[in-house]
């Protein structure tokens, strides 16, 4: 299968790899794992951004962000995504700082890590 490039504000291009190679390796390894659904192409594209992004603020946070408060700090955090994400789709209005897609990645980087601390490999 062909993965093809999805319309997203962070691009691959702002990434210090070449696009071909990411998404050529990408689309193989889902060949290999035997993936067959045009959609599942899609959300590794997206987990691919979403890596990529928490490999960049990781470097900012530190290592000791999330083990301090554990998993319920990260509840806490994913809390004000949700009721950020909640005014703003209910009140169809833009937001003034970072962008709807933005929260929604954050949320799903949150919901990575808290299963990375639920497992003891955090």
């Amino acid at each position: 299968m062909v993965f093809s490039n999805m319309n997203t504000e962070a691009t691959v291009s702002e990434y210090p790899v070449q696009d071909d190679l990411i998404w050529d390796t990408l689309s193989k390894l889902l060949d290999m794992l035997g993936c067959t659904e045009d959609a599942t192409y899609t959300i590794a594209r997206i987990m691919i951004d979403d890596i990529i992004l928490f490999d960049s603020k990781q470097r900012d946070y530190g290592e000791n962000n999330i083990s301090k408060f554990g998993e319920f700090g990260i509840l806490v955090r994913a809390s004000d995504k949700l009721e950020r994400l909640t005014t703003l789709l209910q009140s169809g209005r833009l937001p003034n700082n970072e962008s709807v897609e933005d929260s929604w990645q954050d949320l799903a980087l949150y919901s990575t890590i808290a299963r990375a601390v639920r497992s003891g490999t955090w």
